[in-house]
């Protein structure tokens, strides 16, 4: 039996650059990394550095594209990860924590039919509502995948559920965790209690700390006092390009290109690296930089509304 990792970049190549990332933190914070592959629209110098490359001839460049991972993983047992994601610890945990899993599984809660929680709606189904009597609800980032009849039977499903997606209610927010959800529910493939520790989404957090020189990785969100050890932040593309995930991949980067491993006491830097990183002065510049830019946008709007 074949086990890997995967993940998806297609469109533009700033995905691929995520994805690249990911990859990257990956094999920092494993001593036994598992073979990684990616799921593209066209090889390049980032998709080089993966173990398997799967090229989708019709690639959508959409989050319609996760489907295409039932049908082409190339392990027996795949986890999928977003591409947008940052490790902070040794993701192979993730193999424990899918164990026990149905053939498709995902983090998340299994809700009753008529519960006004989870990703659907009994009444806004279709005849789904007569063939499911309950619902999970998944995180979209972290994907378990069992090659065999039960993921053949979900891809057929997704496909049904696209032939008759306008005639169905979703959530404003709807990408692929609502169509997934459905699917899992009509073939008998439960969600996963979901660990807090696995992922956060950093808009979730009341406070996060990282640093991924150091592996630190700690929140506070509503809904758990503290996770004093996170595994993975799950950034989300609008956050990619913001200060902080920007500063932590240069600090990745820093750590390959001196041959570093992280360290909870803390890498051995150059004063000048030191002064940059370890005391944040590189970060305050991009914070500034980043205000800067959006101050200045706003002027010329102003001015281009008072004119």
């Amino acid at each position: 039996m074949t086990r890997g990792f995967i993940t998806i970049a297609t469109g533009k190549e700033m995905y691929y650059q995520l994805a690249r990332n990911l990859l990257q933190s990956y094999k920092l914070y494993c001593d036994a990394p598992y073979p990684f592959a990616i799921m593209c629209d066209r090889e390049n110098e980032y998709t080089s550095l993966f173990d398997c490359v799967i090229v989708l001839e019709n690639a959508q460049k959409n989050y319609f594209d996760k489907f295409e991972l039932l049908i082409h993983s190339p392990y027996d047992e795949t986890i999928f990860i977003d591409s947008d994601c940052l490790a902070y610890a040794d993701l192979n945990h993730y193999w424990d924590y899918f164990s026990g899993a149905d053939d498709f599984s995902a983090g998340g809660y299994n809700f009753p039919i008529n519960s006004p929680d989870g990703l659907f709606w009994a009444d806004s189904i279709g005849d789904y509502k007569n063939r499911i009597k309950w619902k999970p609800s998944i995180h979209g980032g972290l994907y378990f995948i069992r090659r065999g009849k039960k993921c053949d039977a979900i891809y057929a499903e997704y496909q049904n559920i696209m032939r008759h997606y306008s005639e169905y209610q979703w959530p404003d927010y709807c990408v692929d965790e609502p169509i997934f959800g459905l699917a899992m529910a009509a073939h008998d493939c439960r969600a996963i209690e979901e660990d807090p520790a696995n992922y956060i989404y950093p808009w979730l957090t009341i406070t996060l700390k990282c640093d991924i020189l150091s592996g630190k990785c700690s929140y506070v969100t509503n809904e758990h006092i503290i996770v004093e050890q996170g595994r993975m932040i799950h950034w989300s593309v609008r956050n990619c390009q913001k200060p902080l995930y920007r500063f932590e991949v240069e600090k990745l980067n820093l750590m390959l290109k001196n041959n570093l491993r992280p360290d909870k006491n803390g890498v051995s830097l150059n004063l000048l690296d030191t002064l940059l990183y370890k005391y944040k002065l590189r970060y305050d510049y991009l914070c500034l930089k980043d205000f800067m830019i959006r101050a200045v946008r706003k002027l010329f709007r102003i001015l281009g509304f008072r004119r």
